[in-house]
């Protein structure tokens, strides 16, 4: 049975007791902290609070609701371009004052020098995740080190540039990597170690390495943004393959592969996303569940409800650039010149497609538990390509909160992609890198061809036409293509967008659907010889017959767009809902009542 290994509600009791409001100093403070201090189960405690700022059964398979590759029913005002600084209120700093707390006062010479430097290099692992957020979001910040006092000059500062913030991030992580002491893999990889810290260095690195090299010149805002910066682009570049290069030859884990894909939906990939258990060969920091502690998530309530969930679901436009099994880039029309079907759509592809949505091989347990022919589900699914990656195939879990497969928040494959980015972007990338990297992660994938061991040389014009028209290195378009496949639903995408300067993909790409051979017919999705859907404007429309969906009724927003070069005149779905992206979107606003109380921040650009 799954035991989980980190108890937090303790650990925040603690933390609070021993981080007041206002962070004062007065005898019982004092006091608190000779009881957190003293000794290392109190050491031990205080830090595994911190594990509250990671994603949680609440979020951490919905961390991608905002990209260019999925349709979903509504958008906020942020997605709408239509986000002010009055309605901007994300700015807070509790859990940096509350690690910050940690590391100044984890000083008492009861507990031997290696034990304390263990826990403060988990704080600090912990206040550069925080931090990495604060640039995301905000680019400068303040840089705070201390537990402001509220007569503090500090908390009353302006914002330090972006050098000052990636250079205190490396300096934690270094110091993170140097005095953790856990080395091995966790067995629940519920708790961070000394590769946690590398993996989220050459997170960071690569972030803000690129942030740097495309936002010089490409986006409107760039020159702002990099004000007062002389840490160049190729020296974090390097910093990140640097760190992923030490995992990958002294680290403990490896791709999990062990599961061979068929037919139904699952295989190596999935598996790492729907177990009982963190696959701990690859999983390096996961969020565990458990149906014994009553510990549970929704991913199949979410994604499987009709009166839950955004309805998320993959476009076409992002399902095309998977590619064939033997390695070629995949094309929608026959040799004939007609469309595929679904079916055809579905089939003899890279293995993940089918193991990120429902593909006409999909299969899952109903009422009786037998597994049964499962198509996607057309009264959920905006698009058709019906997403599947955390979700469990058993119908039991759909209608309440119950999943209780773990979520991966840091995975080893994670740490091949960023080295493979890094070493391209750098210009460095060999043969032998690829192998290792895209190629490993490829070969996982099922795909038996193409460039497997050796550098691409040719471009996908449809990769390049519609994510990356200013990209033409073919090596760079294939890792931005195996990214933000391997990593879908993650919670990368959106900071990839920005960090390429490639935030109009979010109000460009299309969010087109499954080819549907004609309205007002039932359409057999996934060839099982039962029809799935109809599609039809008539929105008066009665189910006759047999086949088993209700209808899509077509709408101002639900569309069905006739194909001009389809030989049989068949439809595309689609889905149109107004989105929108403004150059000053790639850092959000300071909110102005927080300018309001302190006059030394300066708004951000395109907010004033």
């Amino acid at each position: 049975m799954k035991s989980i290994l980190y108890i937090i509600s303790s650990a925040v009791a603690l933390g609070l007791m021993a981080a007041s409001c206002d962070l004062t100093e007065n005898p019982q403070a004092v006091a608190g902290r000779s009881i957190v201090f003293g000794d290392e189960s109190g050491l031990r405690s205080y830090t595994n609070g911190f594990y509250t700022y990671l994603p949680d059964y609440d979020n951490a398979f919905k961390l991608n609701t905002t990209q260019d590759h999925s349709a979903k029913m509504s958008v906020g005002t942020y997605e709408q371009g239509a986000y002010t600084t009055s309605t901007s209120t994300s700015w807070g700093w509790g859990s940096i004052r509350n690690v910050n707390y940690f590391i100044k006062y984890n000083v008492d010479p009861a507990v031997s020098a290696e034990v304390r430097n263990n826990y403060t290099g988990i704080a600090r692992l912990f206040r550069a995740y925080l931090y990495y957020d604060k640039l995301v979001t905000y680019g400068n910040v303040p840089w705070i080190d201390n537990p402001l006092d509220p007569t503090d000059d500090d908390l009353y500062k302006t914002q330090d540039n972006r050098d000052v913030i990636i250079s205190h991030i490396i300096e934690d992580l270094d110091f993170a990597a140097e005095h953790i002491t856990a080395t091995a893999k966790t067995q629940y990889a519920n708790t961070v170690n000394k590769w946690t810290a590398l993996a989220l260095k050459s997170r960071i690195c690569l972030f803000e390495g690129t942030f740097r090299k495309y936002h010089a010149t490409g986006s409107k805002y760039g020159s702002q943004y990099l004000a007062g910066c002389t840490i160049t682009a190729d020296e974090l570049l390097k910093a990140a393959a640097d760190a992923a290069q030490e995992i990958m030859n002294d680290g403990p884990y490896s791709l999990h592969t062990g599961t061979v894909y068929e037919e139904g939906g699952r295989g190596a990939y999935r598996d790492l996303f729907i177990s009982d258990n963190p696959v701990s060969e690859e999983v390096m920091l996961a969020h565990m569940q458990s149906k014994d502690l009553s510990h549970l998530g929704e991913a199949n309530w979410w994604y499987n409800s009709a009166s839950y969930g955004p309805h998320l679901s993959m476009t076409r436009a992002f399902a095309k650039t998977y590619l064939n099994a033997d390695g070629t880039v995949y094309s929608e029309k026959t040799a004939a010149g007609a469309y595929k079907t679904f079916q055809q759509e579905t089939s003899g592809r890279d293995a993940r497609l089918c193991q990120t949505i429902r593909g006409a091989d999909y299969t899952r347990k109903d009422k009786s538990g037998s597994y049964v022919a499962t198509a996607p589900d057309m009264s959920l699914s905006l698009t058709g390509y019906q997403y599947t990656k955390y979700v469990m195939d058993d119908s039991g879990y759909d209608n309440a909160r119950s999943n209780d497969n773990d979520v991966p928040i840091m995975r080893y494959a994670e740490v091949l992609l960023n080295y493979a980015e890094a070493k391209a972007e750098l210009g460095t990338i060999t043969d032998a890198d690829w192998a290792k990297t895209i190629g490993a992660l490829r070969r996982r994938a099922g795909i038996t061809g193409g460039d497997l061991d050796k550098l691409p040389t040719t471009v996908d014009t449809y990769l390049k036409d519609t994510f990356y028209p200013n990209v033409t290195n073919p090596v760079i378009l294939e890792v931005r293509r195996e990214r933000a496949i391997e990593l879908v639903l993650e919670g990368f995408r959106l900071n990839d967008l920005k960090r390429w300067a490639c935030g109009s993909n979010w109000e460009t790409a299309p969010w087109n659907g499954v080819y549907i051979p004609a309205l007002d017919s039932p359409v057999d999705l996934n060839g099982d010889g039962t029809p799935d859907v109809y599609v039809t404007a008539n929105a008066d429309y009665q189910k006759t017959g047999t086949y088993k969906s209700i209808a899509m009724i077509l709408s101002d927003v639900q569309k069905a767009v006739k194909i001009d070069d389809d030989p049989a005149g068949g439809y595309l779905l689609g889905y149109e809902l107004a989105h929108k992206w403004n150059d000053n979107m790639y850092i959000y606003p300071v909110p102005e009542n927080v300018i309001l109380k302190n006059p030394a921040l300066k708004q951000n650009p395109g907010w004033e």
